[in-house]
């Protein structure tokens, strides 16, 4: 079945195809479902022609020449043996309108189900996606573009599959409708479809230029979202140095933007549904004249054909409305194919299948890594051995961070190697190895949330894992202030730790990776942004945990390097002299200069 969906997946079957990848065979059952409720609706109707002829008193049973066709359906009914009078035919309307009942409540039913399972499954991949991405994609990835399609452009491809099935469900009654008429009368029923066909050409053009449109809606959305994120996080920029104004006109214009292009769309809208109906009637009209005039046909099999015909025709304006409607939301159908595909060719290689139980060595050899035309390392060669701690020192753009960032597996070497217990890293899988390395940063992640969740990482909170939070609170120098907390563990921290101070946030990062247990804890720049009095604090936090695991230090302050075992200087990606404290002061004349210019002793 997927193959042939995929044969036939060009225009409109190719989004068919994309929610059929989601909602799988189960979104026939609800078509299915609406060629029952058309079905039922449609021979019920039928019934009503003989139950006319019965008032009327033309006669007791049905006239079935003046049915046309549909003779052959009254011929199924006396086969199994029912004489139409008028009880029976009553009470044939009633079953059809019953099952038609039942049909469109497991219809409507159903129809929520699946939309409800798509959105689940979108967000699902979307979510799965984004934590998937490698990192040299993530640093240059549109964050608005992200926000929005996790937030409003899911909720509005969410939407746009429950106009495009809505549409399916009329095209299914539609062909119910129209496969009766031409049972009933052939010539009627092709003139008339000869006509609406003709008819929804001239609509041709209005649906290109909605979908045109609502694809720009998108875009529109996307930059929107971006330009609040950066107003919100430059907030302080823009309002000390008076660009604030000039920032919001720039929002204003894309609201603008926003609102000129969903206006066209309302335009289009209103003329589709304040001609649809007219036209269609006019057809109607046509086609009758034509019959009645020219061809002598008796308007009994005319009206039961026309009859399947107005209620076809109500099906087709729904259809149309529904498919236009669709149209409105398929630029982010759109955009979310194509955010899909963007993030799962940037997504995170695992490489290797060798498993990290625990880091004893790390080791680069003749390293270099280059982005573009940029070479940020060059012939690093170093070893980092298990309870060892080392530092990166130098000046600013020496490739301090680029080196954390390859020896925590988030970039690689263009050349050389990198060694993990003697194993490639190529060879090993990231997330083995990752899951193994602490990463404490100049801004703590805090999370909004509880301080037991944000030290636990939501652990389930056992006897067992309390014991473990008491005591990587004690190790990061968090006892008091767990003390003074009246509500101890389950306190809220607030968004980004806001409710803490910069030293406390600190700690916590520090109590979580200890938490942990990791082999290998990377500190990159995590007091430079603290005062003196907290550095000292949060340094003696550090030389508490000095030699229980491998540490790598990222320093601008001198001073909180004085205690590692080596110390490498980098300069300009590469590594120009290494030693402790003291002897690189000896064999550097540039680090000896950073610490005479910070007064380090």
């Amino acid at each position: 079945m997927k193959k042939m969906i995929k044969r036939a997946g060009k225009g409109r079957f190719t989004d068919f195809f994309f929610y059929h990848s989601y909602l799988g065979n189960r979104i026939f059952i609800g078509l299915v479902l609406s060629f029952s409720v058309g079905l039922m609706d449609g021979l019920g109707l039928a019934m009503f022609i003989p139950l006319l002829q019965m008032v009327g008193g033309e006669s007791t049973g049905a006239d079935q020449e003046s049915l046309g066709n549909f003779e052959y359906f009254l011929d199924s009914l006396r086969f199994f043996g029912l004489e139409l009078n008028l009880v029976t035919v009553l009470l044939i309307i009633l079953v059809f309108f019953s099952l038609k009942g039942i049909a469109r409540f497991f219809e409507s039913y159903f129809a929520m189900i699946l939309a409800t399972t798509l959105s689940k499954k979108v967000r699902t991949k979307a979510v799965k996606l984004i934590g998937s991405i490698n990192y040299q994609y993530f640093v240059k990835v549109d964050s608005g573009k992200i926000q929005s399609t996790l937030g409003g452009e899911i909720e509005r491809l969410t939407t746009s599959y429950r106009h495009y099935f809505a549409a399916l469900q009329s095209m299914m009654t539609i062909i119910v409708y129209v496969g009766l008429a031409f049972l009933t009368n052939p010539q009627f029923a092709l003139l008339v479809a000869i006509g609406g066909t003709l008819s929804n050409l001239v609509y041709t053009q209005l649906y290109k230029k909605t979908k045109l449109n609502s694809k720009k809606i998108t875009k529109s959305n996307h930059l929107f979202h971006g330009l609040v994120m950066q107003q919100v996080h430059n907030f302080k920029y823009l309002r000390a140095t008076g660009l604030i104004g000039v920032f919001t006109n720039r929002l204003t214009a894309t609201i603008a933007d926003l609102e000129k292009r969903a206006r066209k769309i309302g335009f289009y809208n209103a003329v589709l549904v304040s001609t649809k109906e007219p036209i269609s009637i006019l057809i109607v009209v046509i086609v009758i004249l034509v019959q009645v005039t020219y061809f002598d046909a008796s308007l009994a099999p005319i009206i039961l054909s026309l009859l399947f015909f107005y209620r076809s025709l109500t099906q087709i304006i729904t259809y149309q409305n529904s498919w236009n409607s669709f149209l409105n939301y398929s630029g982010s159908l759109e955009n979310f194919k194509d955010f899909v595909q963007e993030l799962e060719a940037n997504a995170q290689k695992n490489r290797g299948e060798k498993q990290i139980s625990e880091i004893q060595t790390i080791a680069i050899e003749s390293g270099s890594f280059s982005y573009g035309e940029h070479s940020f390392l060059k012939n690093i060669n170093l070893n980092i051995y298990s309870k060892q701690t080392i530092a990166f020192a130098g000046p600013s753009g020496s490739g301090k961070t680029t080196m954390t960032n390859i020896l925590t597996g988030l970039l690689f070497l263009n050349s050389g190697k990198m060694k993990v217990n003697g194993m490639e890293i190529s060879d090993i899988d990231l997330d083995s190895y990752q899951s193994r390395i602490g990463y404490i940063t100049q801004e703590p992640v805090i999370f909004n949330d509880t301080l037991y969740n944000n030290v636990t990482f939501w652990a389930p909170k056992t006897e067992e894992n309390l014991i473990k939070f008491h005591q990587s609170l004690q190790i990061a120098s968090l006892t008091d202030f767990f003390n003074n907390l009246p509500e101890k563990e389950n306190t809220q921290l607030g968004n980004n730790g806001v409710m803490i101070s910069g030293g406390q946030r600190q700690r916590i990062a520090i109590a979580r990776e200890i938490y942990k247990d990791v082999d290998l804890m990377v500190l990159d720049e995590a007091t430079s942004a603290l005062d003196t009095a907290t550095e000292r604090e949060i340094q003696e936090s550090f030389e508490k945990i000095k030699g229980k695991f491998t540490m790598v230090i990222i320093a601008h302050r001198l001073s909180t390097i004085k205690s590692a075992d080596i110390i490498y200087y980098l300069n300009e990606g590469k590594i120009e002299a290494s030693g402790n404290f003291f002897g690189l002061q000896a064999n550097s004349g540039e680090f000896k200069r950073m610490v005479e210019m910070q007064g380090v002793n």
